[in-house]
Parts: C-alpha cells; sequence; structure tokens
C-alpha cells in the first residue's frame, strides 16, 4: 500500500469468510405460508379507516379494492377468499421461487465477481486482527481518515451490521407488501444489506466498508490514497528491524505527514502500547 500508494478493493469471493456476502438469498419464511398472510393483508386493508396506499393498477391492489368495497356489506370471509385466491397464487409461488433462483443465479455469477469491497476497522488495538491481518503482530496497521470535505472514499464507509443468522432474501412483510401493491421490493436494498452483514462471530472487527458494484476488473480494483488520508502507521511489536526501516522509508518519502508509531506489549495486561518510531 506505501509502495503503491493505493488500497485493494477486492471481490468478496476472496473474503477468508466463505459466508461474507456468500450466504445466498434465502427465505427466511416458509413459502407455503405466504398465501394465507397475504389473503389476512388484504382483508386488513379492506377493513381500515384509512383508505389503503394500494397501486389501482396492479391485480392483487384490485382485488384489496374488491374487498374494500364490499366489506360494508360482505365483511370479509377469509376462507372464501382463500379458496378464491388459490388458483392464482400456485402459480404466483412458481414466479417467485424461479425469481429466487434467477436472483440467486445472477448474485453468483454477476454481483459476487464484480463487487468490490474496501473493510476498515474502528479498533487498532484488537490482539486477533493483528494476528489476523497483521501477520502474527509482524506487520503494520494504518490509520485512515474519512474526509467528507475531499470526498474520499472512505467518507461514505458504512458499518458492518452483525447479525445471528444470514439475510432474507425478502421478509415476508416485504413480500407481502409488494403482492398487495403497498411498496415494490427495493432490489437496491437487498444488495446493501448483503454487502454489510456478517455474522455476529465477527462483531469484534467493528468493521466498516466502501463497497461499489459491477467493477470491469479482474478480482482487484486500486483506489489511490491521498497524503491528507494516511495519518499513522503502527509497527506490529514483533517487525523485523529490515521490514521497519522499509516501511519508514516509504512514510517518509510518500506520506511525510504521517506519524509512525511501533506497538509494545504493555506489563500487566493484555493489550499493546505505542511508541513513536
Amino acid at each position: 500500500m506505501l509502495d503503491s500508494g493505493a488500497a485493494r478493493y477486492s471481490t468478496p469471493l476472496l473474503f477468508n469468510d466463505p459466508f461474507d456476502v456468500q450466504a445466498g438469498l434465502n427465505f427466511d419464511f416458509d413459502l407455503e405460508q405466504l398465501h394465507r398472510t397475504v389473503v389476512e393483508r388484504i382483508g386488513e386493508l379492506a377493513s381500515s379507516s384509512d383508505g389503503p396506499p394500494v397501486d389501482p393498477q396492479d391485480v392483487w391492489g384490485q382485488l384489496v379494492l374488491t374487498a374494500r368495497r364490499h366489506f360494508s356489506t360482505h365483511g370479509f370471509d377469509l376462507e372464501h377468499w382463500m379458496q378464491l385466491t388459490a388458483p392464482s397464487f400456485v402459480n404466483l409461488l412458481e414466479v417467485i421461487r424461479d425469481t429466487q433462483t434467477q436472483y440467486q443465479k445472477h448474485w453468483n455469477e454477476v454481483e459476487l465477481p464484480q463487487m468490490r469491497i474496501f473493510c476498515v476497522s474502528e479498533d487498532r488495538d484488537n490482539l486477533l486482527m493483528w494476528a489476523h491481518y497483521a501477520k502474527d503482530h509482524t506487520g503494520v496497521v494504518f490509520e485512515l481518515w474519512s474526509l467528507p470535505d475531499e470526498d474520499n472514499p472512505l467518507s461514505v464507509a458504512v458499518p458492518v451490521n452483525y447479525v445471528e443468522r444470514p439475510v432474507a432474501f425478502y421478509s415476508m412483510k416485504e413480500f407481502v407488501d409488494d403482492m398487495v401493491g403497498i411498496r415494490k421490493l427495493d432490489i437496491q436494498a437487498l444488495y446493501r444489506r448483503y454487502a454489510c452483514t456478517k455474522s455476529l462471530h465477527w462483531a469484534y472487527e467493528k468493521e466498516w466498508r466502501v463497497w461499489y458494484p459491477l467493477s470491469k476488473t479482474d478480482k482487484y480494483d486500486f483506489s489511490p490514497i491521498r497524503r491528507s488520508e494516511l495519518k499513522a502507521v503502527y509497527l506490529g511489536c514483533r517487525s523485523e528491524p529490515g521490514f521497519r526501516d522499509r516501511v519508514q522509508r516509504l512514510v517518509t518519502e510518500k506520506y511525510p505527514e504521517a506519524k509512525l508509531f511501533i506497538a509494545q506489549k504493555a506489563i500487566g495486561s493484555y493489550e499493546l502500547c505505542y511508541a513513536h518510531a
């Protein structure tokens, strides 16, 4: 990074976590339950005191409006509406499953290979991360700043959301709202939550990400690191003298305003402290 003056943005396919942005576009509910939930939602909208915000051009939106027109005289017989909509729903389930399959194929073959992500952490002191990402404390940590006034890439970084279960393709509520014409499925929101969600196991990383889709390069993109972005470099407590000399030379030549520190093991605690190099 110091020698090239650039940060590497990678496809998630190269990440050490095979679930990271790669958990699959799966449902978190039983599709067989969707029919009843949709019909129950139609009944709620038909009986609502406020006009339902449905699309009158949508087939299911039209059903909501029909049920609403008849509600004052006929009420809403759930089982009757279940039978009435059953034939249409059989075909709809096939469409939903096919849509999921097509999205999964597109995600695996287009989105994942062409997506680019750069990962940073809030924490420079985590011993696990020093071991995992700085080669057992022999490498370095870069302190990079977000500079909104300069519109640098890190100024649009977003925090990673750590969860117990993989993000759903779409939730039951999202599907129901889409079907009755209240709110269309948000494809961009789907991409955003997949790109920035990881297993709860990784929460200690306190990670933020800069990401974008549809790169045209092979596996990597490189983004220049401005002089104003690199504020400090922290050498690992096990870094070799020759490595330290090379890092110090590159910092002096290319990022003269950046400070240089050497990590040291604290006495009496499992912590690092830093001394000026």
